[in-house]
């Protein structure tokens, strides 16, 4: 359920007013998609290798020049493998975990091989401990984008070359193999480059159908309910221009406006005497009505690529106050991305005809969204939906729509 969509204007717009929006943006065009089980993993892995070295190293014929810097980083990279691992298991920050892991095992490793090198040149040894850096840019080249691919061997080639120019003499051995070294690490670059665009292209073909999937679930769900689309697509593009404008990247705001479409999937079990009931619903209909949540969780539960969707369609009922269903989470504990369909599926929810009400004006339902934030609404993003309303691009999203446009302009929206 990710994108692959180059980032348009309104995105960089986004990440102009929001720094951390624009490093978001670059680091997901660098990186390409997280994948959460692939990340419970790297923890799991980090800790393996670093204490496989730790056990290897003291044997005598491995103790290559400047092994102490090796330890040191072995013992580093524990270290911070536990709030990494924290982010992972408790807070489920993959993208954020991964990126940080990228970073500090980059500089580890840059750290401890330039050290080591130092001191293979000052005893001229000829050790083929070179050899991590192929492995390194093999095993961490072909998980990226391609660019990130191309941009990681580059780093790596070029971080080889200097530390061979800074401590070995022109006329030492591991001076004089440098060039076909090189030249193996390029060959396994291309191999990474070619490996990473065919994940990718896999991947984009994989979302391709899990959207067309979700596109013609939640539709056939939303025609028992509303006007048979209309909702859905104001809705996905509603959240779509609200996550711009709060400031997360475009890759971010695609997966909300995706995950959107099936936030009401669970009403496909509840009955249509309930559902279409013109008038006001029972205390034991309402009981029906809120396992709608609970149900929609269920049926996306089962592929990990619906995760994000999961958790807007168990969680988009929940209010800011604490008073909301199924779970009564209260505040930032609720997941951003249900706050932010919560706001879009209020207002729509609002303006558009229903068995049992007339539409309200928008400037009416704009007003009432104001009013119960900070009880039933994030009040931060109540407050982004009206910057929004206010520079007309609410109104626009669904006048386009309405004339058939399924892919109105943003506008101003980021």
């Amino acid at each position: 359920m990710r994108s692959d969509t180059p980032i348009p204007a309104a995105a960089w717009g986004a990440a102009t007013r929001h720094p951390l929006g624009f490093l978001t943006a670059v680091a997901n065009i660098t990186l390409g998609p997280t994948d959460p089980a692939v990340q419970r993993q790297d923890v799991i892995r980090r800790a393996l290798i670093v204490a496989m070295l730790l056990l290897i190293l003291p044997i005598q014929e491995l103790r290559i020049p400047g092994w102490p810097a090796v330890v040191g980083g072995c013992l580093t990279a524990l270290a911070y493998d536990v709030p990494l691992a924290y982010l992972v298991y408790a807070k489920q920050k993959f993208f954020a975990a991964r990126v940080l892991g990228l970073v500090l095992d980059s500089i580890v490793l840059m750290g401890a091989s330039l050290y080591v090198f130092y001191q293979m040149g000052a005893v001229n040894s000829s050790s083929d401990i070179w050899l991590v850096f192929l492995v390194y840019i093999i095993t961490g080249g072909f998980t990226m984008a391609p660019v990130g691919s191309l941009l990681y061997t580059t780093l790596w080639m070029a971080w080889f070359a200097l530390a061979t120019f800074l401590y070995f003499p022109a006329s030492s051995q591991f001076h004089e193999q440098l060039p076909i070294r090189l030249f193996f690490f390029a060959a396994f670059g291309l191999i990474s480059l070619g490996m990473a665009a065919e994940l990718q292209k896999r991947r984009t073909r994989l979302e391709v159908q899990n959207r067309q999937t979700m596109g013609m679930l939640a539709k056939l769900v939303e025609a028992r309910d509303t006007d048979a689309g209309a909702h859905l697509h104001r809705i996905q593009h509603f959240s779509r221009a609200l996550a711009l404008h709060v400031g997360l990247s475009q890759r971010e705001a695609q997966e909300i406006a995706y995950a959107s479409l099936m936030h009401d999937v669970g009403k496909a079990n509840v009955p249509d005497a309930i559902l279409k009931k013109p008038g006001p619903l029972s205390a034991d209909d309402w009981v029906t009505m809120q396992h709608h949540t609970l149900w929609g969780e269920d049926l996306l539960a089962e592929n990990q690529d619906f995760d994000l969707a999961r958790q807007v369609a168990r969680w988009h009922h929940e209010h800011w106050d604490g008073r909301g269903y199924p779970d009564g989470l209260r505040g930032p504990s609720i997941p951003l991305p249900a706050r932010i369909v919560s706001v879009a599926d209020v207002f729509d929810a609002l303006i558009s005809e229903r068995p049992y009400k007339r539409p309200w004006p928008h400037d009416a339902a704009m007003e009432e969204l104001q009013r119960i934030a900070g009880s039933q609404l994030d009040p931060d993003v109540v407050a982004a939906f009206a910057d929004l309303y206010r520079r007309g691009v609410i109104d626009r999203i669904s006048r386009e729509l309405d004339e058939g446009d399924q892919t109105p302009s943003l506008g101003q929206a980021a």
